[in-house]
């Protein structure tokens, strides 16, 4: 019976004044309390909302009326404190704006003055403040602790934690969740009837709740607007996200806790009856297990250890429990409403996104779907070239989310752009096939593979690139893909199994995404690359290398670090390294040391150029990095992507020089 109804059958009762109607009166306005507990209030927008029948209110009517709707709720104060958690999130992004433009208007400067006036690059090279080295030195570039920061915590072999923040995301973390703490125990805690305080609690936890899953979706989409706005890296935003998250969790929690202290004060079933009788409740409850069970499953072990599975999961689980949270607040019509709503929004852009970035390289009328070529490499690695429907732009450092259904079904991994052409060419699905078929590749099937020779006579042997037939310009996207577990494992089986090791199938891949830094205006560039992560590097040099031949950069010393376990790995960049080496002006900048740290025997340590060096054993960074800032030209640029170990390493020897001069150190990681 709607309250309403009730009102007016306790007017007709007051009004006849029988005692019969007395009766009436009390019975109705029993009836009234059960079923509206609270006639006096109105929730959100509207009426009050589907709050359920309350259980037998003579238990403890003190405590169970705060345990519905807004009684109890000082909402004026939940939104004051939201507020004050907006801003701070938006200061961080204001700040970061800041600091944004201020680097690239620097660099913009240094760019435009030394170009072509070698006079200018000392001035550069110097540090002008004292203060900014040491926040570089101390804050920005640290670690948390001493020296690791991606190198993966590992409590055995098979089972790992985790990577450590650094020093300044941690400071950043820390801000942010002693500001939801400090929010969330703003209460008027001098209250007599404790039920009124924990139903302020439970208000306080719910909104702050409801408000961060606006930044827990955000900062996990990969089509974030504030990535490229202020130039941070997915991975840097996904350490947010998974923090955020746990924050959201832990409030949730409260939250529910909160609703069923009170509801307990009705008696034994008390609970029972409040959710048999409310959907709004019903669907609480499912987002909040459901907001468990995601915590539990996005354990770093469990999500290291299995994560296709997981990611899969994931995304099931994130949208039942949005869908639960939205049905919770707007079954019971409550003021967080908005922030549910704009939550789905971002969700539906970051989908549309995908799959406007998948379907415009990656079909065409003409064309159809992207054919790709999976060559395997020596040293259990794949070459994967993607045949695009139409020209492809993206900028040096920059990485694709990779499709391909026939190994991993819908499943998408990150991967760095190695090498891109684009041409004049119209090739269909047979034509690479037979390109497959027609490749020999004995060498990569062969345990004596022997040393691939880095000079200039070599012609790149990239099938398909230099087709001559008029039609619509297309690219070509090459990747290197290390075998590991999962996708990539399934992958090299299959094109080690071909017979000439290479096979034709279709796939797609997503982007581009990231290169947000420009290395141009650098007069020394010291990239360090760790097995696989030469790709990243190897997509810098050749445009440092091409714009030093257009004279339209500052760049006058590049030097190249690429640590290795084997020659064999050598391999996996022979076309597209025999491409460097013959570029204009490469012998006057370019520089290649090669790091073989398991070599099977000594005559294989050996180059063939001068600009070439191979040494046995693991590489040093420190002392590589001593010696460049000793002979820099200019400005100094430190690039690293590799393993964590190596990369925190690098790390480590790039901030004890801070000081000596004007270094800047960029790494890129995929620790998610």
């Amino acid at each position: 019976m709607h309250f309403h109804h009730i009102h007016n059958h306790l007017h007709d009762a007051v009004t006849s004044s029988s005692p019969a109607s007395i009766v009436n009166v009390a019975s109705a306005k029993l009836m009234a309390r059960q079923n509206d507990p609270f006639p006096h209030t109105t929730v959100g927008a509207g009426s009050s909302g589907d709050f359920g029948i309350l259980a037998n209110l003579t238990q403890d009517r003190s405590r169970i009326t705060y345990a519905y709707g807004l009684a109890g709720v000082d909402q004026d104060s939940n939104y004051l404190f939201a507020a004050c958690l907006g801003f701070t999130l938006a200061a961080f992004c204001a700040l970061t704006l800041i600091f944004r433009l201020a680097r690239m208007s620097n660099a913009h400067f240094r760019h435009l003055l030394t170009i072509g006036n070698p006079d200018r690059q000392r001035y550069w090279s110097q540090n002008h403040t004292t203060w900014w080295p040491k926040i570089k030195q101390h804050l920005l570039y640290a670690p948390l602790f001493k020296v690791r920061h991606n190198k993966e915590i590992q409590l055995s072999r098979a089972i790992t934690i985790g990577t450590l923040p650094s020093r300044f995301h941690s400071l950043l973390l820390f801000v942010y969740l002693a500001s939801n703490l400090a929010y969330i125990l703003v209460l008027a805690w001098n209250k007599e009837n404790s039920a009124a305080v924990i139903a302020e609690l439970r208000g306080r936890s719910g909104e702050l709740a409801a408000l961060n899953l606006m930044p827990t979706i955000l900062f996990a989409l990969r089509n974030n607007p504030l990535i490229p706005i202020l130039r941070v890296s997915y991975d840097t935003f996904n350490l947010f996200h998974r923090w955020c998250a746990r924050v959201v969790a832990v409030e949730v929690i409260v939250h529910t806790c909160c609703y069923l202290v009170n509801v307990a004060a009705g008696g034994p079933d008390a609970i029972r009856k409040s959710l048999a009788t409310s959907s709004s409740y019903q669907w609480g409850m499912v987002a909040t297990c459901t907001l468990v069970v995601i915590v539990i499953q996005s354990a770093s072990p469990i999500r290291h250890a299995f994560y296709e599975l997981f990611i899969n999961m994931h995304r099931v689980l994130v949208v039942l429990a949005l869908a639960g949270t939205y049905l919770h607040i707007e079954r019971a019509n409550l003021p967080q409403l908005p922030y549910l709503r704009a939550v789905f929004v971002l969700y539906g852009f970051e989908w549309f996104m995908r799959l406007w970035r998948t379907v415009h390289y990656n079909w065409s009328l003409r064309a159809g779907t992207t054919k790709v070529t999976v060559e395997a490499l020596p040293a259990e690695a794949c070459r994967v070239t993607f045949h695009l429907s139409k020209p492809w732009h993206g900028r040096a450092g920059s990485h694709v989310h990779v499709y391909l259904p026939a190994i991993g079904w819908l499943s998408s991994h990150p991967f760095s752009v190695a090498w891109v052409e684009t041409n004049t060419r119209n090739t269909s699905l047979d034509d690479v096939e037979k390109q497959a078929a027609a490749s020999d590749t004995p060498q990569r099937r062969d345990s004596t593979y022997k040393l691939p020779v880095f000079d200039s006579t070599t012609v790149p042997g990239e099938p398909g690139f230099n087709d001559s037939s008029k039609a619509a310009a297309v690219s070509s996207v090459s990747l290197i893909m290390r075998a590991r577990t999962g996708m990539t494992r399934h992958l090299y089986n299959k094109a080690a199994a071909s017979p000439n090791g290479t096979i034709a199938i279709r796939g797609a891949l997503e982007g581009p995404y990231g290169g947000h830094e420009s290395l141009s205006s650098y007069g020394t560039v010291v990239l360090f690359a760790g097995g696989v992560g030469i790709t990243h590097c190897i997509s810098y040099i050749n445009s440092l290398l091409q714009e030093y031949g257009e004279g339209t950069c500052s760049c006058r010393r590049i030097l190249l670090v690429w640590s290795v376990p084997n020659t064999e790995a050598l391999e996996w960049v022979r076309p597209w390294m025999d491409q460097i080496l013959r570029m204009e002006g490469r012998k006057d900048v370019l520089r290649i040391q090669l790091f073989i740290t398991k070599p099977r025997h000594q005559t294989e340590i050996k180059s063939n150029t001068g600009s070439v060096q191979m040494f046995p054993g693991r590489c040093n960074p420190a002392t590589v990095i001593d010696k460049e800032v000793a002979e820099r030209v200019g400005a100094m640029g430190v690039v690293v992507c590799g393993p964590g170990a190596f990369a925190d390493s690098v790390r480590a020897a790039t901030r004890s020089k801070a000081q000596v001069g004007s270094i800047d150190f960029i790494e890129e990681a995929f620790t998610y």
